[in-house]
């Protein structure tokens, strides 16, 4: 179906009548306005315990001393450069395994 008479001002760069949207705007300065009685509202912020936990949680990681691995480091660079490190294949696949699963229980 065509349409073959839009109605005026339809389609075109026609300005629309100055009364047609008019809103309620004061013009009232601040000097001049009445003083309003009504009180603000403050927002507001519930934690819940379990967000209160992970923030203590965060807390004491933040604030522990980093662990010290370097004995183990060095042992482990040298079996590599020595040739003697030995990948348990079993032991990864269920390390991969485990760690799956625990993300899908997030």
């Amino acid at each position: 179906m065509a349409i073959d008479k839009l109605p005026s001002g339809v389609g075109t760069n026609a300005p629309l009548p100055a009364n047609k949207f008019k809103q309620n705007v004061s013009t009232d300065t601040p000097s001049t306005a009445a003083p309003s009685t009504s009180v603000a509202k403050q927002d507001s912020v519930t934690l819940t315990s379990q967000a209160k936990h992970l923030s203590q949680v965060q807390q004491s990681l933040a604030n522990a001393p980093a662990p010290d691995n370097s004995v183990r480091l060095e042992a482990l660079k040298k079996a590599i450069n020595e040739g003697s490190y030995h990948v348990d294949s079993d032991r990864l696949a269920a390390n991969i395994s485990r760690f799956e699963q625990d993300l899908e229980g997030l």
